[in-house]
């Protein structure tokens, strides 16, 4: 068997002799370097019998918006009649009770509900007030 020129190598020149002091080019590990210790497995897989750590394949579990919280952000922004501004303010306040019992998402929209909520009946109670106050305030029949 002929041996085969390195296609590497510049036409017409030969490999470098090779250096017979040289150590291996791979072998033992290095002297200081033994077994691991008993218990230990394969590194990043943690104590024998646990298995390996790490995500379900799906990755971590999501969190999800609590449904109340939505409710009550709709009715508030809705909440032109009374029925909704109620049902505004009691959805906020059910779903912040539930938001701090449960791991879920949508404290922010549940008080941006109570807020709409708490805002649209200001605003009944300062038209109905503006509405009593400027009355019919004519004195005389005739001119008014």
């Amino acid at each position: 068997m002929t041996e085969q020129p390195d296609p590497f190598q510049p036409p017409g020149s030969t490999p470098p002799p090779a250096d017979p002091s040289a150590p291996p080019a791979w072998g033992a590990p290095p002297p200081g370097y033994g077994p691991p210790p008993p218990g230990y497995g394969a590194p990043g897989y943690g104590p024998p019998g646990y298995g390996s750590p790490g995500y379900s394949p799906y990755g971590p579990p999501q969190r999800r918006t609590n449904g109340l919280a939505i409710a009550s952000l709709c009715c508030g922004i809705v909440g032109c009649l009374w029925i909704t501004t109620i049902l505004a303010i009691v959805f906020g306040f059910i779903a912040r009770s539930q938001i701090r019992k449960q791991p879920q998402e949508g404290a922010g929209m549940a008080l941006a509900g109570i807020i709409l909520g708490f805002a649209w009946i200001l605003i009944l109670v300062v038209v109905i007030i503006a509405g009593v106050t400027s009355g019919d305030t004519c004195q005389n029949s005739y001119n008014c």
